[in-house]
């Protein structure tokens, strides 16, 4: 029942969300299920909330070398959930206005500090892959190089502009438009294999 509950649920309104995309006549029930999707969606916080806590509080309980961080990960969770509430319904007082400064000026830098290293490890990866070892990856050098400087094109160099361009709009979007073909494909099949209880490792047992 475990397994077999959560199959036919998905086989269901894996099957009512395809027949309502194509019958105008039952918007009115997408917008329902949207809505469910939303209320579904608060039950998966208080889930991953619920599994970030017992992960935390493993590591308190067996001393681990980290547990800094849980403590950490502890104190800003509930600090920000009770000014946020409080906050929300005293909008007029001072912690509507604390919890938007420790969003602002706290979290929005931290995010920004992630998104820089990203770009060291993009900057490493691209390096790697600018090694002109075969026709196709001294192609793509080319065109990096091409793309580089036609971003701060100046005096003679202004013609990588209109390069820089060309490349952007035609071979660039050709292959965009690849890529979320191939995208839209895959979603499309792993939804069918899901719908019809072939992949069922959401299920998880390693299956």
């Amino acid at each position: 029942m475990k397994r077999t509950l959560p199959l036919f649920l998905a086989f269901f309104f894996g099957i009512i969300g395809i027949i309502v995309q194509m019958v105008p006549a039952l918007k009115g029930l997408m917008d329902t299920m949207l809505d469910w999707m939303a209320i579904i969606a608060a039950f998966a916080l208080a889930v991953g909330i619920s599994s970030l806590t017992r992960h935390h509080m493993t590591k308190i309980r067996r001393k681990h070398k980290d547990i800094f961080f849980s403590y950490v990960t502890f104190i800003a969770m509930f600090f920000m959930t009770i000014i946020g509430l409080v906050g929300y319904f005293r909008p007029e007082g001072a912690l509507q206005g604390l919890f938007e400064n420790m969003y602002n000026y706290v979290r929005v830098p931290l995010d920004a500090s992630m998104f820089a290293l990203l770009a060291f490890y993009i900057t490493s990866a691209a390096y790697r892959a600018f090694r002109a070892r075969t026709w196709l990856a001294t192609v793509l050098l080319l065109a990096g190089v091409i793309v580089m400087i036609g971003r701060v094109a100046f005096g003679p160099f202004i013609i990588f502009n209109d390069i820089t361009a060309w490349i952007m709009k035609v071979p660039t979007t050709a292959a965009m438009r690849a890529v979320n073909v191939g995208i839209g494909l895959g979603i499309v099949a792993t939804s069918i294999k899901i719908v019809l209880g072939i992949e069922r490792s959401y299920l998880g047992g390693g299956e």
